[in-house]
């Protein structure tokens, strides 16, 4: 007789890593701080998706194809908030009227200034966004031609001071006051420039969101002020260029994103940290835009800092 026969140990114990997929599946939902430690989680869950897709390669091995089927949805819904669908008017490919950023944190003015200038010379942007940067960096760059075909800035960075981002621009820009200072963002204030571009008025923001750390309740405020003073503008186009400290992972910033425009990028483009062995593993830094359709997306190496510059072209729709 075999009716009470007792199933197999191994039966159940496939139970074990559908838990961790679980977590991983339902993590990018969570907004909950857990003072810190979920943001600093979200923030590599892309990576551990991976762990998932591993979990649903053995299970179809063993053929349990229930558990494979499970870890296939959770695997799905965790991988979701991750990927972008750009939207927008379609532009044609010739003669499309173009703005182009360039956004680098430069690790406390660290960055090499040569290596900088070079790259901001090649990509010849219209808006260059500098966070973390300083006025002898400036000057450097200044000597090197890098800031030529850049005549128009916010106002300059104080050593230790309350703001550390820079805006220049190519056209003729009017820096707006106190609506983003540090009181509102709970850290380093955000420049914000109304730029008289030929293809028209655009308003650009300089980010630096406090890093969800040792007060990730300052991250979240950061995130929550910026999203309330989008929200409050009205539609004229916009640019948030900077270091944002959160990934697409994170559903505070996807709740900041719903009211711009998605990334070129269909999956996240990793920008921190560089400088070791292993290349850079998560996507805080971001050129974010509305009434633009993004059109290409790249990342450049720069030594001196942990961060890659992004070089981002965005299409004006007529």
């Amino acid at each position: 007789m075999t009716l009470n026969r007792p199933q197999p140990r191994s039966q159940w114990l496939w139970a074990i890593p559908m838990l961790p997929c679980l977590g991983i599946g339902i993590l990018p939902y969570l907004t909950w701080t857990a003072a810190g430690w979920v943001p600093r989680l979200q923030a590599f869950q892309p990576w551990m998706l991976l762990g998932a897709a591993v979990a649903v390669v053995l299970a179809s091995v063993k053929r349990r194809w229930l558990v494979s089927a499970v870890v296939v949805v959770l695997l799905a819904i965790g991988a979701f908030p991750n990927i972008a669908m750009a939207t927008g008017e379609p532009l044609p490919s010739d003669a499309t009227p173009e703005i182009s950023v360039f956004s680098f944190n430069a690790l406390k003015a660290g960055a090499d200034a040569w290596q900088l200038s070079q790259s901001i010379k090649k990509a010849d942007p219209d808006v260059l966004v500098l966070v973390e940067t300083s006025e002898p960096l400036h000057r450097k760059l200044a000597t090197q031609g890098a800031l030529d075909t850049l005549p128009y800035r916010s106002a300059p960075v104080p050593a230790g001071g309350e703001a550390d981002t820079v805006i220049f621009s190519r056209y003729p820009a009017t820096e707006r006051s106190g609506s983003l200072g540090p009181d509102a963002t709970n850290w380093y204030g955000f420049p914000i420039v109304d730029i008289a571009s030929p293809r028209g008025p655009i308003t650009v923001v300089g980010v630096h969101i406090y890093p969800p750390l040792q007060d990730a309740r300052r991250w979240q405020g950061g995130l929550l002020a910026l999203q309330q003073w989008v929200a409050a503008q009205e539609a004229e186009p916009m640019i948030l260029a900077g270091d944002f400290n959160s990934t697409r992972a994170h559903p505070q910033f996807r709740e900041l994103v719903s009211s711009l425009g998605h990334e070129r990028s269909l999956l996240p483009i990793s920008t921190w940290p560089t400088g070791g062995t292993l290349p850079p593993m998560i996507g805080i830094d971001h050129v974010l835009s509305r009434g633009f359709v993004p059109l290409k997306q790249e990342a450049a190496k720069i030594d001196g800092s942990d961060h890659l510059a992004l070089i981002v072209k965005l299409g004006v729709p007529h």
